[in-house]
């Protein structure tokens, strides 16, 4: 019988010992870690813990919460602790450009993001035969009806199927600050630019007129300022200044489905930790 596993996530004031402290709880017990990964932001004097253990025959997730919770009052720990069989429920939104979309779609189908997609949401119908070919409920939206009605039409879609989070995959639509807060944290977007530069609409153009070496993309959580929201992952490649605009689009496109991914997988994995603004990526 496959043994379960479970993540635990902490953040806290650093401390001497805290590493004991949290590993001789998971043992004490009947946990077996798997593995552990710690970062001391010595700038801020803050601990950051991400570890992954499985229960042995013994173990009960009542009574390490019950044990933990009382290492994390002594402590004033942040704390997370999950069931890894606990799937995320992921709802993904579009609009006509389908490259992102089929990365994380086919990412899925070949057991690479470890979710459940329950629905496709848009502001268009152009791509709605994908939902269909993958067999994923489609529901277009009409911004048209003005934002607030809109968007109350989007949180009908997903309370209805218990999305976890949102990931904006190449949706062009900026939320509202109320949509936002509402979501704050579980809201993945993928921003074709190397933020915090050529933030905004066309920034492949933007950094044309700049005459960049470097073109890039930047997975983060979405907020009220728009493209400001705090950085979960990026890459970039080398172009020339004989590229083209359109070039710039072209090769672009395989940086945003590979960043994209990558954000979603740290967000799954639970390995971003925010503070103050910012995130630590613990892996």
């Amino acid at each position: 019988m496959t043994q379960k596993t479970y993540t635990l996530t902490v953040s806290c004031a650093d401390h001497s010992g805290l590493i004991a402290a949290v590993t001789g709880c998971i043992s004490e017990t009947g946990g077996n870690i798997l593995n552990l990964a710690q970062h001391t932001a010595v700038d801020i004097g803050m601990f950051f813990c991400r570890v992954s253990f499985t229960g042995e025959k013994d173990f009960s997730p009542e009574a390490f919460t019950a044990a933990f919770g009382e290492l994390a009052g002594r402590f004033a720990m942040e704390w997370r602790f999950y069931d890894d069989a606990d799937k995320k429920k992921v709802a993904l939104l579009v609009s006509k450009t389908s490259h992102c979309l089929y990365e994380l779609l086919l990412k899925h189908a070949d057991e690479e993001l470890d979710c459940d997609i329950p629905v496709i949401i848009s502001n268009h119908p152009d791509l709605a035969h994908i939902a269909t070919s993958f067999h994923i409920p489609f529901f277009q939206v009409d911004p048209k009806k003005g934002k607030e009605a809109y968007e109350r039409d989007l949180q009908s879609i997903l309370e209805k199927y218990g999305i976890d989070l949102v990931v904006l995959a190449r949706y062009m639509q900026v939320m509202s600050p109320e949509f936002c807060k509402a979501w704050d944290g579980k809201i993945i977007n993928i921003h074709h630019g190397f933020l915090p530069a050529f933030k905004g609409a066309k920034p492949y153009h933007q950094a044309w007129q700049k005459g960049v070496k470097i073109i890039g993309a930047t997975g983060h959580f979405a907020t009220e300022d728009l493209d400001q929201g705090p950085i979960i992952f990026q890459d970039v490649i080398r172009v020339a200044d004989t590229c083209s605009v359109d070039e710039f689009i072209r090769m672009g496109k395989d940086v945003e489905r590979r960043v994209l991914v990558e954000a979603v997988t740290r967000y799954l994995k639970h390995s971003i930790f925010l503070y103050q603004g910012r995130t630590f990526v613990i892996e």
